[in-house]
């Protein structure tokens, strides 16, 4: 009887909704589909450079273009998320030719090299402060971050070890920032899609430049995610806003939704449908382009 009680209890808070009326969505919300391989062709010239529509879509179109909007709407279809994604992410830019975007490759190859020597040349007493302060927390993650997908999947799988120096490197490319639990979360992905060890890496710095990562519930970026998500619920959902409100501070600090922007709802969401929230993000589509990723 216990048990049908609890059952009956978590039913309660099970609210499903499949299907949104049409005045609750976008006005453009099924006009266009899924960008896929022959659709991203159509977007490059002959010198493979992305065509102006994609870049910067102004008006109307048929359904199944539109570039950016076919992103935002549609998402990407996973056998070109690896060519599309370093776009998104900053890492070539729309104009660069193929033949561009490959002299790129081979440069960034040989800089993140240099990263990873940086690393190994530590000094004894540099390698036991990296150790403390970098290496041992990513040690502990990469062993448990996707383990389930069969990208990652496996003992002495050489794609953990990938990801394990992608985010020891960036620890020294970037120390202001270093590392911090839930990285690995946001380059396991990118890494399953790209593939590339060096390409990821120089990705994920992208992702990393132009998004607001919070590495603590405390962080003064946490603040003002949080910030501009209570001015969302008072402007969309008073009621729910004023029920926080009453509950007083412990209520207004949202600790429900903390993971959420920790990890921009990887978690929260199955892989598919997680992976599609970020292409909108990173679409920036009727956003400025400066605005960061993850944003509510």
């Amino acid at each position: 009887v216990r048990q049908v009680a609890q059952e009956k209890t978590c039913m309660q808070f099970s609210i499903r909704r499949p299907k949104l009326p049409s005045s609750e969505m976008h006005p453009e919300e099924s006009m266009y589909r899924r960008l896929d391989v022959s659709a991203w062709l159509g977007h490059l010239n002959e010198l493979g450079q992305v065509e102006e529509e994609y870049k910067l879509p102004h008006r109307a179109r048929p359904a199944g273009e539109g570039g950016l909007r076919a992103i935002f709407f549609g998402g990407i279809d996973v056998s070109i998320r690896g060519e599309v994604w370093p776009f998104l992410l900053r890492y070539y830019s729309h104009g660069s030719t193929s033949e561009e975007r490959e002299a790129l490759r081979v440069q960034k190859r040989k800089e993140y090299s240099e990263i990873q020597q940086k690393r190994l040349s530590m000094t004894p007493e540099e390698h036991s402060a990296f150790w403390r302060n970098v290496q041992f927390t990513v040690d502990k993650d990469v062993v448990r971050t996707d383990r389930s997908n069969q990208f990652f999947r496996g003992e002495g799988n050489p794609n953990v070890e990938s990801m394990r120096r992608i985010l020891l490197n960036y620890a020294v490319y970037n120390p202001a920032v270093g590392y911090s639990q839930g990285m690995s979360d946001l380059v396991a992905p990118i890494l399953a899609e790209v593939l590339d060890e060096s390409d990821t890496f120089w990705c994920f710095v992208g992702l990393m430049q132009n998004t607001i990562f919070v590495s603590s519930p405390r962080d003064e970026d946490m603040e003002k995610q949080l910030l501009y998500l209570r001015e969302l619920l008072r402007l969309t959902h008073l009621r729910f806003y004023q029920h926080l409100v009453s509950l007083g501070e412990d209520g207004l600090q949202m600790l429900f939704c903390h993971r959420w922007l920790l990890l921009c709802f990887k978690r929260e969401f199955p892989e598919a449908e997680a992976l599609r929230i970020w292409e909108a993000c990173w679409a920036h589509y009727q956003v400025s382009r400066g605005s960061r990723d993850c944003s509510p």
